[in-house]
């Protein structure tokens, strides 16, 4: 099975679209088309100038373990292809239990991809072909 796991707010707390959000873009990137250049340059420093995110440790070992006995990771992303170093930088060790990334830079919605998905927006778990599991870690183990 495949299993398409969302990185912001999932594997890391959703820290960073929040502040997005703040900034002006709405939550479901909804006017990603008409996404002010500056705010996007400003996402992409913002993010590459914090420091590393915590990660969800206990989800990422509970995935090894899926992957260990035959399912395909994939990391599935709203964040843009210009974060890729950042984000494979904050995965750290746990990068290697990935198959494969997808960026999609605020279009993770109108994908659709097999197997099932793991994410915290409701809006992106009809985009896999089994459904999705709703899931949203706040930053505690």
């Amino acid at each position: 099975m495949l299993i398409n796991v969302d990185l912001d707010g999932v594997l890391i707390p959703n820290d960073f679209e929040k502040k997005l959000v703040l900034k002006g873009l709405d939550s479901g990137y909804t006017k990603i088309s008409q996404f002010d250049g500056k705010l996007f340059d400003w996402y992409i420093g913002f993010v590459n100038d914090s420091p590393l995110a915590p990660l969800n440790t206990g989800l990422l070992w509970w995935l090894h373990g899926l992957r260990d006995i035959g399912h395909t990771i994939r990391l599935w992303t709203n964040r843009n292809q210009e974060l890729r170093n950042k984000t494979l930088r904050n995965l750290g060790e746990y990068k290697s239990i990935f198959d494969s990334f997808e960026f999609y830079s605020g279009t993770k919605r109108f994908s659709k991809v097999e197997g099932i998905s793991i994410d915290n927006s409701l809006d992106n778990l009809s985009c896999a072909e089994y459904g999705g599991i709703h899931y949203e870690w706040k930053g505690v183990n």
